[in-house]
């Protein structure tokens, strides 16, 4: 099963900013709330993680993520089975 990339998670912010995308520039140490993401936004991120890559994130921890880089270290350590599902 392909990892879960950076630029994969930067890809799916941009779709969601649309035209705003171009302002920022989007990176493992993006933070979603600094693009202006909503709550429901980011979820819709997350959720399209988990079935893109047949994975699911502990609720707790993925509602702890705060970065580009969180959200691709929570689905790495999800996939090798070092979280609890």
């Amino acid at each position: 099963m392909p990892m879960v990339t950076v630029e994969e998670v930067c890809d799916l912010i941009s779709k969601k900013l649309g035209s705003k995308a171009g302002k920022f520039e989007l990176g493992e140490s993006t933070a979603f709330d600094e693009v202006g993401l909503s709550s429901l936004q980011i979820a819709d991120i997350v959720y399209t993680i988990e079935d893109d890559h047949d994975i699911e994130f502990d609720p707790s921890k993925a509602a702890s993520v705060k970065t580009v880089g969180d959200l691709v270290r929570l689905a790495e350590a999800t996939k090798s089975g070092s979280v609890e599902a």
